[in-house]
């Protein structure tokens, strides 16, 4: 096999921005802290803006998250009753939603919803800040298969959004107007049908192009730099300073029933949260300045 040299070899390897995330992932899903999810959730999104690629959007990131908070929150609100602040109230033999509407469960689904904001926050970088093919170079030697899958979800995905816009303004050009759920089909159909075809010939062109035929051509391996050493040691401190203190059963958790409470602070773990936003530090001091 030969390794054929990386003409971009600048900013922090592909592994690194693995690690990165999957350790604030950890951080923000081992905790149910509304303060320390926050904190998780700021420094990454200070990593992202900072490390964002010219070309790429935010906008349907923004609108996944208001998703994910929002249904998170809601559901908790209707299906949770406890709780000593009362906001509203629906009959009672109501099934599932009947009962109180309270503070405390939408202060909980707040938590719940920033723990999920947290964690997307945390991998967006995956597909936001590195190629498809930085990827594949993230994943370990004998998952390579995982990483091109990967890789080639993250374009289908890319693909779909653009494909939607397309046939959305296409149809409204045709004179088409949403006139509730069923006219969505006219934009829906195409869509479906154009995805389904752009992943037949995506499958044509890799098996030309020998896939699954045996060790191919690659880029040399990046090389690390101090910074790359750095993030990764601080993202794994911080992840596994969570993963103890929860094996430990220390408190690292927040619960507002009965009634709401101030969440309890350690600065030792908000150390550690604000630590993760490191990778930021990192570009601003000049690494991947040719990204």
């Amino acid at each position: 096999m030969t390794a054929v040299p990386r003409s971009d070899e600048s900013g922090l390897a592909p592994r690194t921005w693995l690690i990165w995330s999957l350790a604030a992932m950890t951080v923000a899903l081992s905790t149910a802290n509304p303060v320390y999810r926050g904190l998780v959730a700021l420094a990454a999104l200070d990593v992202l803006l900072t490390w964002l690629r010219p070309e790429r959007r935010l906008k349907p990131l923004a609108m996944a998250l208001l998703f994910a908070a929002g249904f998170a929150a809601l559901v908790n609100v209707l299906a949770s009753h406890a709780g000593v602040h009362v906001l509203a109230h629906l009959p009672a033999d109501w099934p599932v939603v009947g009962g109180n509407f309270t503070a405390e469960t939408l202060a909980y689904g707040g938590a719940v919803g920033l723990g999920l904001v947290a964690a997307l926050l945390a991998v967006a970088p995956l597909s936001l800040v590195l190629e498809p093919h930085d990827v594949v170079d993230a994943v370990p030697g004998p998952l390579d298969r995982t990483g091109i899958a990967l890789a080639t979800s993250l374009n289908l995905i890319s693909g779909f959004g653009r494909t939607f816009n397309a046939v959305r303004d296409a149809q409204r050009m045709r004179g088409w107007r949403p006139r509730g759920i069923r006219s969505w089909n006219e934009v829906l159909v195409p869509v479906v049908l154009t995805s389904i075809e752009d992943s037949v010939l995506l499958a044509e062109a890799m098996e030309a192009r020998g896939f699954g035929g045996g060790r191919r051509t690659s880029y040399a391996a990046p090389g690390w730099s101090r910074w790359d050493f750095a993030v990764v040691a601080v993202s794994l401190a911080a992840a596994a300073l969570f993963v103890s203190l929860r094996l430990a059963g220390a408190g690292i958790d927040w619960y507002p029933y009965p009634a709401l409470s101030v969440p309890p602070l350690n600065p030792i773990p908000v150390a550690a949260c604000l630590a993760l936003a490191l990778p930021a530090l990192a570009r601003s001091r000049g690494a991947g300045v040719g990204l």
